[in-house]
């Protein structure tokens, strides 16, 4: 079945979509699994498969779609695609729902400041070519950002510790309450202090803004078919959007 074909409240009520509690090597839309990560195993991993070296490759956070392997492999459907997805622990960071939504109707995520915070999200290396695509599924509908992010602790399984990092970011700011941005539930972290919405939750809060009284499986249908409705929809809720402010970082596309 195509997502087309698929019922489109389903799709978004997934995200962020399921992945693996763990590090994997991405391979043709598949999640192998890489044992105990570490540079020389990725290293091998990537030579055995013909792949670029980790040399050749930029890190870039991965704390929505991008971690789950269905949503990669319907961005990477060309043959040869490799690139190391790893686990990580970025620290005074939360993951919140931004202030637009999908092509697919859900209310995606973005990084957001939050001192003493620790959430688990993940880390692509892509090549030269990946990046490139991974940019036409980002940057093309001008919601996101791309820049690197400088002064952060960022802990890699079996690899260790970045202090700078290439991420995509929401260009037109978090969702948000009076109380603040919406945590999404389904990412783990520890020290949360943003309140924590499932998608299903954030979803209501923001028909409750945009349409009181209609009904939700009609209200997201209508985001996810209606582009038209969706971008007068997504401009709305930027009117009370808290803004991304982390001081350090340079923006690079977008």
């Amino acid at each position: 079945m195509t997502e087309a074909a698929a019922d489109p409240v389903a799709i978004a009520m997934d995200y962020p979509f399921a992945r693996p509690g763990r590090s994997y090597l991405f391979v043709d839309g598949e999640a192998l699994a890489l044992g105990e990560p570490s540079e020389a195993a990725l290293e091998g991993a990537l030579s055995q498969r013909g792949a670029a070296p980790m040399r050749e490759r930029t890190a870039v956070l991965a704390y929505g779609a991008n971690a789950a392997p269905s949503r990669l492999g319907r961005k990477f459907q060309a043959p040869g695609a490799v690139f190391p997805v790893l686990k990580a622990w970025l620290h005074d960071f939360d993951i919140v729902y931004a202030c637009h939504f999908s092509s697919y109707g859900a209310l995606p995520a973005t990084p957001a400041p939050c001192p003493g915070t620790v959430v688990e999200i993940a880390v692509t290396y892509l090549d030269g070519g990946q990046l490139a695509r991974m940019h036409e599924t980002e940057l093309t509908n001008q919601n996101y950002v791309f820049g690197r992010l400088d002064r952060i602790t960022l802990e890699l399984d079996g690899v260790g510790r970045l202090n700078a990092v290439h991420s995509y970011w929401t260009r037109h700011g978090f969702f948000a309450s009076r109380g603040g941005p919406f945590a999404l539930a389904a990412i783990a972290a520890e020290g949360r202090r943003f309140a924590e919405a499932a998608q299903e939750s954030a979803q209501s809060h923001a028909r409750d803004h945009l349409a009181p009284g209609r009904d939700l499986h009609d209200f997201v249908v209508e985001n996810a078919t209606e582009p038209a409705l969706r971008r007068e929809r997504s401009l709305a809720l930027r009117l009370d959007a808290w803004p991304f402010d982390h001081p350090h970082h340079e923006l690079l596309a977008g």
